[in-house]
């Protein structure tokens, strides 16, 4: 991992130091231990139905209690109130066993909710939860966790309890009030218990399966009933993609009229002062000589100024190092521009591709550029990182906080990421400085 310092130091603008050995002593492997993953993996079911076996139960109440209740007031106006209630608990139930099933799988299971319009009353949200497919499944599960589910993850933890049992035998066989019977023979003696945790060693690998076994089985219930439809995953998806391209045009529309504008008030002005210049030195070249050198002197100020304009422009639309070099060094060129203290840390692969490098490097410098025109910080800190598929960059300082999400910067930042398929998250409480956190798929 590199780690850069920048700030305003007339001496020494950057300083880097690196964590990682370099080539001239090349890392070495460390390797895992065989059979970690399967472990990890067992602990992580362990784990499924410990919590399962608690869900369970509250699934298997709240599901009796909200359908007896609502069937013996239905007939009365207060079944309606507590109908639609009795939605909202399953809906808070699924939600719960969503995060659950995170416990032995990379997330969450997604969910897709057709919600009433805002403002809508109590009887049309009843209306449109009632004809949700979604609201049914959650029923469904709750009635199914309560039950088979119940039963799944009770199962798997008296097979390890078993198991641990039979391994710990010889640290408390003696306290029993009479000899333990493991099937095959009675444990009265200190030879017999050490031979029953050999054979509850033994059996480890086979609970672990028979519990892995058990997980697929509740995960198959648990997923067509709590994530959404194929169709309703491509209804959502083009939802997404309709959106994020409609921004995508926005944030393009915005560029273009920034530009033209910086053009038009910055270096064109210039350029027009210029022309004049020229043409005033011109006209007086042969009666005024002195006049006409200093309206050279004038022309050419304003030549270097107007440059200086234009390559501005041109890195603020696409810097060259970042084509270049990369995205480390274009945001270390960028944090030593800045005035306030930037620390950098970066663990990046050689290149990332143009548009997610493009997108990374603007989110870190409207984050320097708010923080030194808004936030009165001292210091920033940056860290740019790839987990997985996705590059993660996120930029803290030290400022006042109180970002606005829904700034015009902070929305054509969103506008751009999420025109990659990426998220963008503003944390910003007051005297607790402004954090962006951006991650966008890079397929490394």
């Amino acid at each position: 991992m590199a780690r850069h310092a920048a700030a305003n130091d007339p001496v020494c603008m950057t300083e880097q130091t690196y964590d990682e050995p370099t080539m001239a002593h090349p890392p070495t492997m460390r390797l895992r231990p065989l059979g970690a993953a399967t472990a990890r993996r067992w602990w992580r079911d362990f784990a499924f139905h410990s919590v399962g076996s608690v869900t369970s139960v509250v699934g298997f109440t709240l599901w009796v209690t909200a359908v007896s209740i609502t069937l013996s007031l239905l007939i009365f106006v207060i079944g309606l109130f507590v109908a639609l209630a009795s939605f909202y608990c399953f809906r808070w139930f699924a939600r719960l066993e969503r995060r659950r099933a995170a416990l032995v799988l990379d997330g969450p299971i997604g969910e897709r909710y057709r919600d009433a319009p805002r403002g809508s009353g109590w009887f049309q949200k009843l209306k449109f939860m009632s004809k949700d497919p979604a609201t049914w499944k959650d029923f469904t599960w709750c009635l199914l966790a309560g039950t088979i589910g119940f039963a799944i993850s009770w199962l798997a933890l008296i097979l390890w309890g078993l198991v641990v049992g039979l391994v710990t035998l010889p640290a408390w066989y003696w306290a029993l009030p009479a000899d333990a019977n493991v099937g095959l023979w009675e444990v009265d003696t200190l030879p017999r218990a050490l031979l029953t945790m050999l054979v509850g060693i033994a059996l480890v690998p086979v609970c672990g399966w028979l519990s892995r076994l058990l997980t697929i089985a509740e995960l198959a219930m648990m997923r067509p009933l709590l994530r959404p439809s194929r169709q309703e995953q491509l209804s959502e998806r083009v939802e997404v993609l309709t959106r994020t391209r409609a921004g995508a045009v926005n944030a393009q529309a915005a560029e273009l009229q920034r530009i033209e504008r910086d053009l038009h008030d910055g270096a064109q002005a210039r350029l027009v002062a210029l022309a004049l210049n020229l043409g005033m030195a011109e006209d007086k070249f042969d009666s005024d000589p002195e006049q006409a050198r200093e309206l050279l002197a004038e022309a050419r100020g304003e030549a270097k100024t107007a440059l200086t304009e234009l390559r501005d422009l041109a890195r603020g639309i696409h810097p060259p190092i970042l084509s270049d070099r990369g995205l480390e060094s274009a945001v270390t060129a960028l944090a030593a521009r800045s005035p306030l203290a930037v620390t950098i840390e970066a663990e990046l692969p050689a290149r990332l591709p143009p548009a997610v490098e493009a997108a990374a490097y603007f989110v870190v410098a409207e984050a320097l550029a708010n923080a030194t025109k808004h936030s009165r910080a001292l210091r920033v800190l940056v860290r740019l990182t790839v987990r997985g598929e996705r590059l993660v960059v996120e930029v803290a300082d030290d400022g006042v906080g109180g970002a606005d999400p829904d700034g015009s910067g902070l929305v054509g930042l969103r506008r751009r990421i999420e025109a990659l398929d990426g998220e963008l998250h503003v944390v910003s409480p007051r005297s607790s400085g402004t954090t962006l956190h951006a991650e966008v798929p890079c397929g490394t």
